[in-house]
């Protein structure tokens, strides 16, 4: 066990002390002291989801988890961070005042430091400390497998999205999208249904290291508010899915 494991053993030994866990109510109990404690101290702690996974673990309840590192870093005053995608030379600069590159880096170390393989960072347009004319800027931490392929023969064709299809609320392409659709990177497109595919869909965004049998035909509104339904792989790093949920936590964040 962790020395970091180790201590989150212990604390949350004195927690749930005081509560009778002989019961589901007392185990409930001690799971939401357990929760608030780490609400209150642990935001910052990038082994916080490891608190709360133990925790869940040992009452018995489906672990939760505090899944915006960017709510662990403040925003410091005078910190701003643009990111300028040229169409021509295929060119990104990122530019960034001290203030902004200093909170960039933070938000990193969290990102590196993070134990649960599902958290990722959002910067958004608009939203401090990006500027308005900035592209949107999404962080991801991946194994080196993710990058090379190796060991992918001895486990699956690729690193397999943990993502429920039918639960997909929202599209977005990182890199760029099909030419043949009237859409735009970086931007959010509402799904209106999501299909298994027969594998003979006509069109289709091809993505060779990935499984055969992990394409799913999505329906949504294009740029130019005609529906297209279009086959796209789970598993494609060019593509972002959204559940309603993550959709919801976006637009709170911009209130």
């Amino acid at each position: 066990m962790s020395r970091p494991a180790e201590r989150y053993a212990q604390i949350l030994d004195q927690i749930i002390a005081p509560f009778d866990l002989s019961h589901d109510f007392g185990r409930k109990r001690a799971y939401e002291a357990a929760i608030d404690y780490a609400r209150q101290n642990l935001l910052a702690d990038p082994h916080a989801n490891d608190f709360l996974k133990t925790a869940a673990t040992r009452l018995g309840f489906a672990a939760i988890s505090f899944d915006e590192l960017e709510n662990r870093v403040k925003v410091p005053k005078n910190a701003w961070l643009d990111m300028w995608i040229s169409d021509e030379d295929d060119e990104v600069a990122l530019t960034g005042t001290k203030e902004g590159i200093q909170y960039l880096i933070d938000l990193l170390t969290h990102l590196r430091d993070a134990g649960d393989p599902e958290q990722h960072v959002h910067l958004d347009r608009g939203l401090l400390p990006m500027t308005e004319s900035s592209a949107n800027l999404v962080l991801f931490k991946e194994e080196e497998s993710w990058f090379t392929g190796a060991g992918a023969e001895a486990a699956q064709d690729f690193p397999q999205r943990e993502i429920d299809p039918k639960q997909i609320y929202a599209i977005q392409f990182i890199h760029y999208p099909p030419d043949d659709l009237p859409i735009s990177a970086h931007k959010l497109y509402r799904v209106l249904k999501v299909e298994d595919d027969d594998g003979y869909s006509p069109s289709v965004k091809e993505f060779g290291d990935g499984s055969e049998t992990r394409y799913y035909k999505f329906t949504f509104v294009a740029d130019n508010d005609d529906r297209f339904t279009y086959s796209f792989h789970l598993d494609d790093p060019a593509v972002n899915y959204f559940t309603h949920r993550e959709i919801l936590k976006l637009a709170m964040r911009s209130v």
